[in-house]
């Protein structure tokens, strides 16, 4: 008879426990849940007009339980924005979500449909209206993909020309690219075998053959033909 009152008795505070436990949990958690609510979105290093951008696409956190937000959807809503060239997330505890973003490059200009664009290092088309810019850039004609666009640059720069004489590029169906300078020289690359032909048009303009108000073809190779523009 011992026994059993025992085991009532074990069985009532093993029921009493996991009710009080309950009770406890059910408290803790909604404590957790108000008082880790998201209340700042932080934005660093971008401009006032890329910060309201961001600040738009994640105002949705604001009010959530931080121990709840996913940084890789958070990633997804944000990955459109084609002028920004890296993103990194963090949670800062009880109440911050910090976002720090790296804005690309802006390389050039160039229309699409009649619509201003801008070209990014990152390789992408960026509307104009999106975001401001203050540099002088060249205007790019044709149909062209961005990074065939940053392939060239590289090529120029690893062969010392100077991008900032270069005012605008013509890029043809064939894949080659014709370059035009501030002196009104007229570049006209192959679309092979860049580099060699550079390397021609620099010694050429190193021995003083090349003045300004001229046509440079190098679309031949081992060959440059001038001509008066």
């Amino acid at each position: 008879m011992l026994q059993l009152i025992n085991k009532k008795k074990i069985y009532f505070y093993l029921v009493s426990f996991l009710f009080i436990s309950t009770i406890f949990n059910n408290n803790l958690l909604k404590n957790l849940k108000s008082s880790f609510k998201i209340s700042e979105i932080n934005i660093e290093n971008t401009k006032k007009e890329i910060d309201e951008i961001i600040l738009s696409k994640t105002s949705f956190l604001i009010g959530k339980n931080i121990f709840f937000v996913n940084k890789k959807f958070l990633l997804e809503k944000l990955e459109n924005l084609n002028f920004i060239e890296s993103i990194n997330i963090k949670k800062k505890y009880p109440s911050i979500i910090n976002i720090k973003t790296k804005t690309t490059n802006l390389v050039a200009i160039t229309y699409i449909n009649q619509k201003k664009y801008f070209v990014g290092q990152n390789g992408n088309f960026i509307l104009a209206n999106q975001i401001s810019n203050r540099k002088k850039l060249p205007t790019i004609f044709g149909k062209f993909d961005p990074v065939d666009y940053i392939f060239l640059q590289e090529e120029l720069l690893n062969q010392k020309i100077n991008l900032n004489e270069i005012i605008k590029y013509y890029y043809h169906k064939n894949k080659r690219w014709d370059l035009y300078f501030a002196d009104n020289i007229v570049i006209q690359l192959p679309n092979k075998n860049i580099s060699k032909a550079i390397n021609l048009f620099k010694e050429f303009k190193m021995n003083g053959k090349i003045g300004s108000n001229t046509i440079i073809d190098l679309r031949i190779q081992n060959r440059l033909i001038l001509r008066d523009e």
